[in-house]
């Protein structure tokens, strides 16, 4: 403000001491628009023709007054003023550029206290992409909704988005990469869950980028690797059901219309392998003849549930290389004598068993 009263102070006593009949100056160049870098270095030049006497500013719009004649009268060391007699021309340097000084400057000629000769150039600086808060976040979603991400990027120059998903894997719309701050999935499925890549770039610094992690909710599904599974008299076996769904489904064994719990007779696990699925896994420990038959595994959410069957059945021989003492309710030296199924030809053991 004090600068501004000393300045139209200075204005008012020129014009009242101002030669009449002096030919009216010209701007005849004024510096183009000037992109620069942070931290950079630029020169603004403004030319008059038949500039005098008159009082030439430089000023940072709207009301920020720089430079009066060719002294600097703006407390920021970062500016410098200068005049070339020989070409008539006021010259402003700015170094260090910082993101603020982006906008525009008037050279600025007073004629009189109420007339006066302008040109603009306007400085932009090159900024690094930013991804805004205001972009699409993870997101859990139905399967068959509509869904759109949003990524909204800034930058100068204005940076291009574009959209992948993690690993290159196939966009729902087609192709592995998508142009344009809007990726729509229409009619989302469990397969198109995962992590979308929102890439900004406009060749200033590294970029930016935003991954958001899209979760479908489905009713589960079961695979079953194998339905039907052999094994030996007094054997273990394992028997597996692979389970897809979100939200995560509780799960259990049923055979024999009883719930499986992990005792001295089963061991039941669970664990998430890829994506959501859940691979439900149950031990069968020495196998005794009422165990064989048709186990059920079960997986159940809020959206629905499933079922998957695997048969137990039994062989002759055992299906594994694991060597067992067969459980015959011998004690000490006597079951150590015992060789294993494995090794005791069908006709023998059928005989041992007769006899025991």
């Amino acid at each position: 403000m004090h600068c501004l009263l000393w300045i139209a102070g200075l204005l008012m006593a020129w014009t009242t001491t101002a030669v009449s009949g002096q030919q009216n100056p010209t701007i005849t160049f004024i510096t183009k628009e000037l992109v620069a870098d942070i931290g950079g270095t630029v020169e603004l030049k403004c030319s008059v023709q038949f500039v005098k006497d008159f009082p030439v500013m430089w000023i940072r719009l709207p009301d920020t007054p720089l430079s009066f004649r060719g002294s600097r009268i703006v407390p920021d060391n970062r500016y410098s003023v200068r005049y070339d007699e020989s070409s008539m021309t006021f010259l402003l340097q700015i170094q260090d550029l910082q993101e603020s000084d982006e906008g525009k400057y008037q050279c600025q000629v007073q004629v009189t206290s109420t007339n006066k000769v302008t040109a603009e150039v306007e400085l932009a600086i090159r900024r690094p992409p930013v991804i805004s808060d205001d972009s699409t976040r993870d997101l859990i979603v139905g399967r068959g909704e509509d869904v759109s991400l949003f990524c909204n990027a800034s930058g100068n120059p204005h940076p291009k988005v574009s959209w992948r998903r993690q690993g290159n894997a196939i966009l729902p719309t087609g192709g592995a990469i998508s142009h344009g701050t809007d990726l729509k999935i229409l009619d989302i499925q469990k397969e198109h869950r995962g992590t979308y890549i929102c890439t900004a770039d406009n060749a200033v610094g590294n970029g930016d980028r935003r991954a958001i992690n899209v979760r479908v909710e489905f009713s589960p599904l079961i695979r079953v690797p194998r339905d039907r599974v052999g094994q030996a008299l007094f054997y273990d076996r394992e028997l597996e059901c692979v389970v897809d769904a979100f939200p995560a489904p509780q799960v259990e064994w049923i055979f024999d219309g009883r719930k499986i719990v992990t005792d001295q007779h089963y061991e039941v696990s669970a664990f998430s392998v890829a994506n959501e699925a859940t691979e439900m896994k149950l031990r069968i420990k020495n196998i005794q003849k009422k165990q064989f038959g048709t186990y059920q595994c079960i997986a159940s959410n809020k959206l629905g549930s499933a079922t998957g069957k695997v048969e137990l059945y039994v062989t002759t021989h055992p299906m594994d290389t694991t060597r067992k003492t067969l459980a015959l309710g011998l004690t000490g030296a006597a079951a150590s004598v015992i060789p294993a199924a494995s090794s005791i030809s069908s006709f023998f053991l059928c005989l041992f068993l007769a006899l025991f």
